[in-house]
């Protein structure tokens, strides 16, 4: 006989994976392998996706870097011409000077501040550059016009390119003006916008204004404006010229020598002054040690004003003009007869010369 159930008692729980109860459950593989296979596909879908875009985008970036445009000659010339007249214009000496070929210029370079200056004080405007005429023979050259103004002054210069190695790529030529320095002003010191200048130099030159200086003691530069540079120097470098001290100092030194010239009683005295024979053509015999020199006032006056001019090649060694002539008396015997002789037209000085740069100021005589 059978009890009847409690509705208290415990009742059979479904198996989570559908069996009867009491029954192990039982798991759904398929289900989970299919979402997992499901979102490994989307994921590989994604990637390939990307990787498709990466290897576009490097071969679009590599077709750009494989085919460059190339310029024409035309082009590069213009451009080239642009950019040096650019920095000219700007002021920006630096930039000029990187734009030149540094082993075409034999020349002494100053330095980018010196340049820079001279740009400063007369700078570049009304820029035009024109049309390049390419070479038709060896097409490995251009020649570019260009107009400009410099110190009031409208300029039309003619700048080259050149493809030196035949690369297709062109280089600026170097543009410039070339002045020889005279040999004798960097003894004085010469300066061009504060730097020195070596001795007996070709001077590479900018457009624009140099301010030149010397710093030897007496000396100064005739003219003594700035030196002006539009495509090539305008007149000569300036000409070293003494101060009015410089000229105080040569004359003191040329009174003195004379001076001490006129003070010998010797038949030799020195000056220039032709010595004196022994004995006159009349049979008068000159007595040594009596001789007796002077100089007239015109003579005296020369040496006053006279305007002492630095040398060429040795601009310390400054000389003048002839002195003149000197009245020159003197005792003489004849058959035991004492008179005095004068002789004629008395002699006369030569060119003096001092040089300055010893600190004695020696006079010599020519």
């Amino acid at each position: 006989m059978s009890m009847p159930q409690s509705p208290y008692a415990p009742q059979p729980v479904p198996s989570p994976g559908g069996g009867p109860p009491g029954e192990p459950p039982q798991r759904r593989t398929g289900l989970i392998i299919a979402l997992v296979v499901g979102g490994l596909t989307v994921v590989l879908a994604v990637l390939v996706v990307i990787a498709l875009v990466v290897v576009l985008a490097v071969r679009s970036q590599g077709a750009k870097e494989a085919a460059p445009t190339q310029q024409t000659p035309e082009q590069q010339a213009t451009a080239l011409v642009t950019e040096y007249m650019t920095a000219l214009e700007a002021g920006d000496a630096a930039a000029v000077l990187a734009l030149l070929p540094q082993d075409q210029i034999e020349d002494q370079v100053l330095s980018a501040e010196a340049y820079a200056a001279a740009l400063a004080a007369e700078p570049i405007s009304e820029v035009t550059v024109g049309t390049p005429v390419v070479s038709s023979s060896t097409a490995h050259d251009a020649d570019v016009p260009v107009t400009f103004t410099v110190a009031g002054q409208s300029v039309s210069a003619e700048y080259t390119v050149q493809d030196w190695d035949s690369d297709g790529t062109f280089e600026m030529a170097a543009p410039y003006s070339s002045t020889y320095v005279p040999e004798g002003l960097p003894q004085l010191g010469l300066t061009v916008n504060g730097e020195e200048v070596t001795e007996g130099s070709n001077l590479y030159l900018l457009p624009g204004a140099y301010e030149l200086a010397i710093d030897q003691e007496g000396f100064t530069l005739d003219p003594e404006e700035p030196v002006i540079v539009t495509d090539e120097l305008q007149g000569d470098l300036p000409s070293p010229v003494l101060t009015e001290e410089g000229q105080k100092t040569f004359r003191t030194a040329v009174q003195s020598a004379v001076d001490g010239c006129l003070a010998q009683d010797t038949l030799k005295a020195g000056c220039g002054i032709g010595e004196i024979p022994g004995s006159t053509s009349d049979g008068w015999t000159v007595t040594e040690g009596t001789v007796k020199r002077s100089i007239s006032e015109d003579t005296q006056r020369t040496i006053d004003t006279m305007e002492g001019t630095p040398g060429t090649d040795e601009p310390t060694y400054v000389s003048g003009e002839a002195v003149g002539t000197v009245d020159t008396t003197m005792e003489c015997t004849k058959d035991g007869q004492k008179g005095t002789c004068e002789m004629f037209l008395g002699g006369s000085m030569s060119v003096p010369s001092v040089d300055l740069a010893d600190p004695e100021h020696p006079v010599t005589w020519s």
